[in-house]
């Protein structure tokens, strides 16, 4: 194959998951708490020692290596439900209990479930700063939340919510839209001691942190990206047409 193609094609994979970056974060606008992922590239150089001239024995490449995410802060939107709490400083993550243990998340729309117990929307527990589950009743009455993450009712104080941070939060693993797992450890298990406790997180009650996604940005980058695509695919159908050309007036030539 002729290293125009090589380059061509390798711009299309890379094309791909740029789209598929790009709709993955429109699917998620509207969804609280979500982070925007990113892509990173690199120059990649492929050697072609069959090529018959020495400049066309290297190609250079680009290749899609990882995702990133940007963490700045969504815009805060005040519903007024108690119940509802955004972390209004980055790097910081609500601890819940899930089915495969500790995980994280920036999505504070929690509820009650039949039992009293605050939960995700997922219904996952929301975990107090002692890591136990948080239980309410009708006797407790109205519920305010403070910046420290402290909860208190008409009865008294419940406990405090646990908000956590990690030193590098791109090595937390994303497991959902919004929820993290901690980065891992030696073995390849999730290092919850690796995430450290917030005292004052900066919570804002009857509140969400929305997703963090420029919609119209991300609608202006899928149309560059559709384009693009569009041009390579192009540029690939023109140098097949010229091979072609090229094979049949060499098949006439020796006939």
């Amino acid at each position: 194959m002729e290293n125009v193609s090589y380059i061509a094609l390798s711009r299309q994979k890379t094309l791909r998951s740029m789209m598929n970056n790009i709709s993955q974060n429109l699917a998620n606008m509207n969804t609280t708490g979500y982070k925007e992922q990113r892509m990173m590239f690199t120059d990649w150089v492929a050697k072609n020692k069959d090529a018959p001239f020495r400049g066309e024995r290297e190609i250079s490449l680009v290749q899609d290596i990882s995702q990133y995410r940007d963490t700045t802060v969504g815009n805060i939107e005040h519903t007024n439900s108690p119940l509802d709490v955004a972390l209004s400083q980055p790097d910081m993550f609500f601890a819940v209990e899930t089915p495969s243990g500790t995980q994280y998340t920036r999505s504070g729309n929690f509820n009650l479930d039949p039992g009293g117990q605050l939960i995700t929307n997922d219904g996952y527990p929301v975990l107090s700063d002692a890591g136990q589950p948080l239980f309410f009743n009708e006797a407790d009455g109205q519920i305010e939340i403070k910046g420290d993450g402290t909860i208190s009712t008409d009865i008294g104080q419940v406990g405090k919510l646990q908000v956590v941070t990690v030193d590098n939060v791109q090595e937390m693993k994303v497991t959902g839209d919004t929820l993290y797992r901690a980065p891992d450890n030696a073995d390849g298990n999730p290092d919850n001691a690796a995430m450290e406790l917030v005292e004052n997180p900066g919570i804002v009650q009857g509140a969400l942190e929305k997703s963090n996604v420029n919609s119209i940005g991300a609608m202006t980058q899928m149309i560059d990206v559709l384009r693009t695509y569009q041009s390579v695919t192009r540029s690939l159908e023109s140098e097949n047409e010229r091979m072609r050309n090229m094979i049949s007036k060499l098949g006439d030539i020796r006939a």
